[in-house]
């Protein structure tokens, strides 16, 4: 290897981005850039299990400290694995990397079945990232790596991948500045803006949907002031929990989709969108809630403003930098018409009654006892299980902004990784609510928690299967098929990898259970055996239509 190599570049490249750790799996395609990084010593690499895991890790790390997320993987099957990751990346507007090999220059494209070949890696990576990139030479590296950061780190976020070939990564190369996009091509139009202050002042019963983007841009101070200078309402979306505290008065929380409160917003003559897809659930789910009165959207990409609804006012622009305008704007203005905001707290707070009470007497005891013990600033990760749909995504508060992730895919399995990566980039305690089906997805990533003693709290709900779908088919079809799994003890399992655990069978034992994981210094495992717990009441679901 010469002085300074490509391998070199890309260790200098993160080192400039100010990452600090990468989750990797070493082979023989990537070996230089691992040596690099660690004789550089700015970056840590985190090894894992599983490439997928170590995507999802680097996504997880991005959401919870708005930095760079990074994999580096090996070509072929090594990114084939990333794949996974990077879709999820990609719904949930996640800035994450992927760095993998390819084959060296003289036998790439040339279908020589040269170990690990993947002469289609570039269009399978561009099917979940919106930039890839190959450089086929030396000296095309720098411009390449650059490239890709730029257009990950630039607008809505999302995620980007580049291969470098072997036989680059050893060539003699030379370092290349990394850039760092200019929030002023986002500004807002000032005929835009005004055009949303001026609808805002003839109105008098607004309310505020704030999404992913806000938590994005950092905007939620600004939220919070125009909030609270409006007396509106804030209904957020699950990607938009922690724009302002659960517990703050004008807080409603992700209920925007829930049939009593988006019957008593229908008086609204105004919804401000900030950040938000409006994303459609499960067989149209949610399509036919068009937000109430004159819809004002702001977003930082144009794609997204009126996709899903027709817009009166479509502001293209940096949440933060729009908001703050706005606010900066509105400093004499009449606030939301008292009776109309009550009576949407009001409608807020009975369906937030309705759903807790659906949990029985125990669930509420678990919810409660997490939110009591865990720091306000502690990252709550969950996964799609039956606890994050009862009473995870809405019931459990969450107080600050990048400390509620799940999967916004719908995916079932990344929490467990993605948890991992929230709390090796906080270096706060994380706490992860799972099904036993989905943990089983990355159960191996047990070790890489103990290898680094990452500061982890795994509550594995266990139901003995997929809890969901089983409930489904019992409420759609009349029977269950396919989604029993057999019990399996996550205490034994975790003890095997050298994580601490216990089981708990009742609410007491879980608050126990609880006490010593905060105590632990590293990762703690609960296995929740669900068995022992009163049942919740599920809400209904509804029969297909015909034809769908």
């Amino acid at each position: 290897m010469t002085d300074f190599s490509g391998a070199d570049l890309v260790a200098d490249a993160l080192a400039q981005l100010e990452v600090e750790h990468v989750f990797a799996i070493v082979s023989i395609h990537n070996m230089p850039m691992l040596d690099a990084i660690n004789r550089l010593g700015k970056t840590q690499i985190i090894d894992v299990r599983h490439e997928q895991a170590g995507t999802h890790a680097a996504d997880g790390y991005a959401r919870a400290s708005g930095k760079l997320g990074v994999m580096i993987a090996s070509t072929g099957p090594g990114t084939a694995n990333t794949v996974t990751g990077l879709y999820e990346a990609q719904f949930g507007s996640s800035r994450v990397l992927v760095i993998t090999g390819q084959a060296e220059t003289a036998f790439y494209g040339k279908g020589l079945a040269y170990v690990h070949e993947a002469e289609q890696q570039v269009p399978m990576l561009a099917s979940v990232c919106r930039r890839v990139e190959s450089p086929g030479h030396a000296d095309q590296l720098g411009p390449a790596l650059a490239a890709v950061v730029a257009d990950i780190l630039a607008g809505r976020g999302a995620p980007g991948a580049l291969e470098i070939p072997i036989d680059i990564q050893y060539a003699a190369n030379q370092p290349s500045k990394m850039p760092v996009p200019d929030l002023v091509q986002f500004a807002p139009n000032e005929k835009t803006v005004a055009q949303v202050v001026d609808a805002l002042r003839k109105t008098e019963r607004r309310i505020i949907v704030a999404g992913g983007g806000v938590i994005a841009a950092g905007a939620q101070d600004a939220v919070c002031r125009l909030a609270e200078h409006l007396n509106a309402p804030v209904i957020t979306t699950v990607d938009g929990r922690g724009t302002l505290p659960e517990t703050h008065p004008l807080c409603i929380g992700n209920f925007y989709n829930a049939a009593g409160l988006y019957e008593a917003i229908q008086d609204a003559d105004l919804t401000l969108a900030v950040g938000t897809k409006f994303a459609v659930g499960v067989e149209g789910q949610f399509a036919a809630q068009t937000p109430p009165g004159t819809l004002v959207q702001i977003d930082i990409d144009p794609t997204m403003i009126g996709r899903t609804h027709r817009v009166a006012i479509g502001l293209m622009a940096d949440a933060k930098l729009a908001l703050d305008e706005i606010n900066r704007q509105l400093s004499t203005f009449a606030p939301n018409n008292v009776r109309f905001r009550d009576e949407l707290l009001a409608a807020g707070e009975a369906v937030r009654q309705a759903t807790r009470h659906r949990l029985g007497p125990d669930w509420p005891k678990v919810m409660d006892c997490i939110r009591h013990k865990l720091p306000a600033d502690s990252v709550i990760v969950r996964d799609q299980t039956i606890s994050a749909y009862s009473w995870g995504n809405q019931l459990l508060p969450i107080l600050q902004p990048r400390t509620s992730i799940n999967p916004t895919s719908g995916a079932i399995g990344p929490g467990f990784p993605m948890s991992i990566g929230a709390a090796i980039a906080t270096r706060r305690k994380t706490l992860v609510v799972h099904g036993d089906g989905g943990f089983m997805f990355h159960a191996t990533e047990l070790a890489t928690c103990a290898q680094y003693q990452v500061p982890l709290i795994i509550c594995v709900f266990n139901d003995s299967g997929y809890g969901v779908l089983r409930w489904l088919q019992q409420a759609r079809l009349g029977r269950i098929n396919e989604t029993e799994l057999g019990k399996v003890d996550f205490v034994k399992m975790a003890d095997s990898m050298g994580v601490p655990g216990q089981r708990a069978a009742n609410p007491d034992a879980f608050e126990r259970a609880l006490d010593d994981a905060l105590a632990a210094a590293g990762p703690y495992l609960i296995d929740v055996d669900m068995e022992g717990f009163a049942p919740m009441a599920m809400s209904v679901v509804p029969k297909p239509r015909p034809g769908s």
